[in-house]
């Protein structure tokens, strides 16, 4: 076989397999340990869902099926980490999307009406990403979560099953975090778990004995072998934290890989991910 003909092979079989790999939910599950975790916290089981993007190239019924695996795994508490729709021109011309796309509201509706289904006794709660304050329409996306049963954490806080903090940021790059306003009665060495759609807000909270939940950078989306992977222009390629795991201080971050796509229904090597952590108290 000529080489051309290989490379034609090896290319199309990768073009295809970048197609397929949107549809393939991964779960990958971690034992996380915190100093001072409250003993009802013990063994407390979070699944995190990152960047949606319910869309003209991500469908209800995958975030369906999504939902259904989610609560396969039995999670005290679902938390939703950010982008639950995508920005009318992030989608690419050459998708023809943005002719036929449907307005961003009805999308909200969609993904919302499918996340109603996800079973947590603690609760699910969601942060806001990027993509959902175009246009303005974070407050009215957040409103119609909050009618499906999801609570908007953005620069609050809560308490998970009256014992450990929870706390919830606005986005860095389309909206105000304010961080004195979400850790307000919350001592840096209290265990907690912070949600934040942006992982470059770890060095804000590194005097914290956190767990921080992100994603936002689909871990570059499309990962060729040998070829950089952060792709400007965009503040992935500026986001030092691109996927699993990062330490800064006191705190600890989880990168989500997301589930959605943007730009092209296209992933490689980034497949869609679940990911869940089972908290555990650390010794001092």
């Amino acid at each position: 076989m000529k080489l051309r003909h290989l490379a034609a092979l090896t290319f199309g079989a990768g073009l295809t397999y970048s197609l397929i790999e949107p549809h393939r939910v991964v779960v990958h599950e971690f034992d996380v340990a915190l100093k001072n975790l409250p003993q009802a916290a013990e063994g407390l089981k979070i699944a995190q869902i990152s960047d949606l993007h319910c869309s003209a190239i991500t469908r209800p019924a995958f975030i369906a099926h999504a939902v259904q695996v989610c609560n396969t795994l039995q999670p005290d508490v679902v938390a939703l980490t950010g982008d639950f729709v995508s920005r009318r021109n992030s989608y690419s011309h050459a998708t023809g999307a943005r002719i036929w796309a449907k307005p961003v509201m009805e999308y909200a509706n969609e993904v919302a009406a499918e996340l109603s289904h996800l079973q947590a006794p603690g609760g699910v709660y969601a942060v806001p990403g990027n993509h959902d304050h175009s246009k303005g329409n974070c407050d009215a996306i957040m409103n119609v979560l909050e009618q499906h049963g999801v609570r908007p954490l953005v620069n609050a806080s809560t308490l998970i099953y009256d014992t450990l903090p929870l706390v919830g940021l606005d986005d860095l790059r389309a909206g105000k975090p304010r961080l004195k306003q979400a850790f307000d009665g919350i001592a840096p060495e209290e265990a907690q778990v912070v949600l934040s759609h942006n992982p470059r807000l770890l060095t804000a909270i590194a005097d914290r004995n956190a767990l921080m939940l992100s994603g936002h950078t689909h871990a570059g989306q499309v990962l060729l072998p040998l070829l950089p992977i952060r792709v400007k222009p965009s503040d992935v390629a500026h986001t030092p934290q691109l996927r699993g795991w990062y330490r800064q201080g006191d705190a600890q971050l989880y990168v989500n890989t997301g589930l959605g796509s943007v730009h092209f229904p296209m992933r490689f090597r980034c497949p869609p991910e679940i990911s869940v952590f089972r908290l555990k108290s650390k010794e001092k």
